[in-house]
């Protein structure tokens, strides 16, 4: 079932990227984990992901300053971003669409299933007009 689409989920939270990874694999997708945020924005880079699953609170870099430098990137600013974070004020929320993210999930008002059909919305979306 692999359609070679490629996710690049950045969450520092083991449990949390344990079940998300199994259950978007399960969709076919190929994820690759990154736990550290100053370690992101390289990775997101060299990966060329369909599409990034960030969270905005990492050891090292934060994921507003990631979702920033991908979005001022030409190598990686077309790359659409999907913020998953446990921040659910309207600032965070506005921070993060600001900076460029297509989507801002908040992990407590969502279950995977929700996130994956999210994560799926988006590729669709992209794959249409890429």
């Amino acid at each position: 079932m692999e359609n070679g689409r490629k996710v690049v989920l950045v969450e520092d939270d083991s449990l949390m990227s344990g079940i998300l990874s199994r259950h978007l694999i399960s969709e076919g997708l190929a994820v690759i984990l990154i736990s550290e945020g100053d370690k992101a924005f390289e990775r997101i880079q060299a990966e060329q992901p369909n599409i990034v699953l960030l969270d905005i609170v990492l050891p090292g870099v934060n994921g507003f300053d990631i979702l920033q430098k991908l979005k001022q990137d030409t190598s990686t600013k077309s790359i659409p971003v999907l913020i998953l974070s446990n921040l659910g004020s309207q600032e965070d929320i506005e921070k993060g669409m600001s900076l460029g993210a297509d989507a801002y999930l908040v992990k407590a008002d969502n279950m995977v299933e929700e996130i994956t059909k999210k994560v799926q919305g988006i590729l669709n979306r992209s794959t249409s007009h890429s």
